[in-house]
């Protein structure tokens, strides 16, 4: 009785299009589930997020679940996750970009998920690591192990959104470090993020852990732009 006065006076509303969530709907509604514009880039080993590491990094796979359209329904899900503190948002997506990874054809079976870290400060003021609740939900689909700890930022570099690509990479080329990393000799890591745009920040997470020995590397990303 409670309950069900509770859902009429505060209902529960897709984190999209903000209308009424039906009985069975859980975060976001069927038809904007249905509506995200998905990539499918895991039926192509060179794909554009691929193309962005080549000559860089050595990846194993590359990919991300949807496309980034500007005032579009990924937009405004990501501002839900990064800044209205919905992290059940992130978990749900993330659950469906480890079903995009699931379906890409990878040589070797991955070991554990890592999520880009946040600087501590940066984790102070936003009270969370958006890319750590994606990652739940990949870890989930793919039945891996999840690490938030091997990965860390030390430098605080300033907000990405204006800078052109060498800026960027300028900003964050030496921002990474590794803790104990003995475990993952020889495992197959899955580096975990929000959304790319030119990817620098991804490319030095990746040449970080790429001083771990023997170590595969791929990349899953919930959306590009």
């Amino acid at each position: 009785m409670l309950r069900s006065l509770l859902n009429l006076l505060y209902p529960n509303l897709c984190a999209s299009c903000q209308e009424v969530l039906l009985k069975n709907e859980n975060v976001i509604c069927y038809n904007c589930m249905v509506d995200l514009p998905r990539s499918l880039y895991y039926q192509d080993i060179e794909n554009p997020i691929a193309k962005l590491f080549w000559g860089k990094i050595k990846l194993e796979m590359a990919l991300s679940a949807f496309t980034f359209v500007k005032k579009g329904k990924v937009q405004r899900l990501m501002h839900e996750l990064k800044y209205k503190g919905n992290t059940k948002v992130g978990e749900l997506l993330g659950i469906e970009l480890g079903k995009e990874i699931d379906k890409a054809e990878i040589t070797d079976k991955l070991d554990v998920v890592v999520p880009v870290p946040l600087h501590k400060k940066k984790l102070k003021q936003r009270g969370y690591n958006q890319s750590e609740f994606i990652a739940i939900g990949v870890a989930r689909v793919l039945n891996c192990e999840m690490n938030t700890n091997l990965l860390k930022r030390m430098e605080h570099s300033e907000s990405q959104t204006k800078k052109s690509k060498y800026e960027r990479w300028e900003n964050v080329g030496a921002a990474f470090t590794l803790t104990d990393s003995n475990q993952y000799i020889g495992k197959h890591i899955l580096l975990v993020d929000d959304v790319v745009t030119t990817g620098a920040t991804l490319e030095a997470c990746c040449k970080k852990l790429e001083e771990i020995e023997g170590v595969k590397l791929s990349i899953g990303t919930l959306a590009s732009s």
